[in-house]
């Protein structure tokens, strides 16, 4: 069993690896074929997965609840999945040309929401930026909300899928995406005003740049609705956006010449009631 175990691990990150093409060549039939033979194995998470791609999501909760499925209906649910309908997205809106702001309109489903919320829930901690310092991620009081960073080996293919959607959008590659992030605002929780480029004036931040490229694109997908107040701020357009449930908002951190673009300040604004959830994909020049 703990062989089996193993092997299983071991099948989904090659599912993941396969479908991200990481260190190998992008291929979302291998990656589900990966799925299957770790679902086959009694994989918990693998045999949600299939459900979930496949568009079941009542058995995707139960499985997640501990239900076990037989390697027949997991054989199943991977005939069953279409990866083309599932990178298809609405095409996105012009919210402002300079900054450039773009939003989306039910980019995702409530079922996709609902799942990154409770895949993320119980491994929240305290949200981090980056330390201008150091280049690197550290505490401080301008935020004090929760956040889950999602390392390829922690992920999953309904996020990958996710994230392959948000490269067809922005026209970048996922190889250029930090891990994603689920946020979580509390009532009165914030992020002060800030920007999500790398300033290269303070070193820390230009040997970052230099070694993994300028944060060039940062992608919001809301992740609820049923809380007040929790607007994401531009206050340089005196704009506030507050979008509905599996909605996003994405802007360049640079303008078209590739320098950073000080209108893109922006803040996470606390709810009043309720809690806030998000979903954060920043997105690099290049790999």
């Amino acid at each position: 069993m703990a062989q089996d175990a193993s092997a299983a691990e071991g099948l989904h990150l090659a599912a993941m690896r396969a479908g991200e093409g990481d260190g190998v060549a992008q291929d979302w039939d291998a990656a589900f074929d990966c799925l299957l033979q770790a679902a086959e194995l009694g994989h918990e998470l693998s045999q949600a997965e299939l459900a979930a791609l496949a568009g079941d999501w009542p058995l995707a909760d139960r499985v997640a609840q501990d239900q076990t499925i037989a390697a027949g209906v997991c054989r199943g649910l991977r005939a069953r999945i279409d990866i083309g309908a599932l990178l298809a997205s609405p095409p996105p809106g012009i919210l402002s040309s300079a900054p450039r702001v773009a939003t989306i309109q039910k980019f995702a489903t409530p079922e996709v929401c609902n799942w990154l919320i409770a895949r993320a829930k119980p491994k929240l901690g305290r949200a981090k930026i980056w330390d201008p310092a150091t280049g690197g991620p550290g505490h401080e009081r301008s935020r004090d909300n929760s956040e889950h960073h999602f390392v390829l080996e922690d992920s999953d293919c309904v996020l990958a899928v996710l994230r392959a959607r948000i490269a067809g959008v922005t026209e970048l590659p996922v190889a250029a995406m930090e891990a994603p992030a689920v946020l979580h605002y509390l009532p009165g929780q914030q992020f002060l005003p800030h920007y999500d480029f790398l300033d290269t004036a303070h070193e820390g931040y230009a040997k970052e740049v230099a070694e993994h490229g300028q944060r060039v694109v940062t992608f919001l997908m809301c992740l609820n609705d049923d809380y007040e107040g929790g607007e994401t701020q531009f206050p340089a357009l005196g704009r506030r956006f507050k979008g509905r449930l599996g909605s996003a908002i994405f802007f360049w951190n640079v303008t078209p010449e590739g320098e950073p673009d000080r209108q893109t300040v922006h803040a996470g604004l606390p709810p009043t009631r309720g809690e806030k959830w998000l979903l954060s994909q920043w997105i690099r020049e290049r790999g």
